[in-house]
């Protein structure tokens, strides 16, 4: 007889955890499709997300500037090089003015160079302002403008369309520093 009760009870407890869990079933069944559609969106916010991510990163790439060629230290010790052999330049040519000056300068010594006859500041702005854009010259004057305010160029070093790049960037350049390239 207790084999039978066993045998008899086990169904009745199977269709008592069925019938209380019949509800659970069901709401499942009914927000299935939500759970999907949550999981869907989520999987497709994180793609558009990754993707415009990609995109920013690679224009940062595109517009970074070039890393210089070398080692680290290699472009340092340039920059350090270019400075001492200035500084070491100007220190000289201060000491033969000076010694010149004084009349005290060994036979030996250099006399100082004559600097160019430059335009005046003036002269250089009215020269800019009265030649076209279009003109060769242009560049020329533009050069001779940053010179006087000590601005750097490198018209000279480029062509094509890095060289209407460099323009529009001493043209910024210039007009940051109060110099007003056409007379309204």
């Amino acid at each position: 007889m207790g084999a039978v009760a066993a045998d008899s009870a086990l169904p009745i407890t199977l269709g008592v955890i069925a019938l209380l869990s019949m509800p659970a079933a069901i709401a499942a069944a009914i927000c299935a499709d939500e759970v999907v559609d949550s999981v869907r969106q989520r999987a497709e916010h994180a793609r558009e997300s990754w993707q415009e991510q990609r995109t920013l990163d690679r224009l940062e790439r595109a517009f970074a500037p070039a890393p210089p060629a070398g080692p680290p230290w290699a472009n340092a010790a340039r920059v350090a090089s270019d400075v001492l052999s200035s500084a070491r330049e100007s220190v000289a040519q201060f000491a033969v003015q000076r010694l010149n000056a004084a009349g005290f300068a060994p036979a030996w010594l250099p006399l100082p160079a004559v600097p160019a006859a430059e335009l005046s500041f003036e002269e250089v702005v009215a020269w800019l302002r009265a030649v076209p854009r279009q003109d060769a010259e242009y560049d020329e004057a533009l050069a001779a403008a940053c010179r006087c305010l000590g601005i750097s160029e490198h018209l000279g070093e480029v062509s094509g369309l890095d060289l209407e790049i460099e323009r529009l960037r001493v043209e910024g350049a210039l007009t940051d520093a109060g110099l007003h390239l056409r007379d309204k």
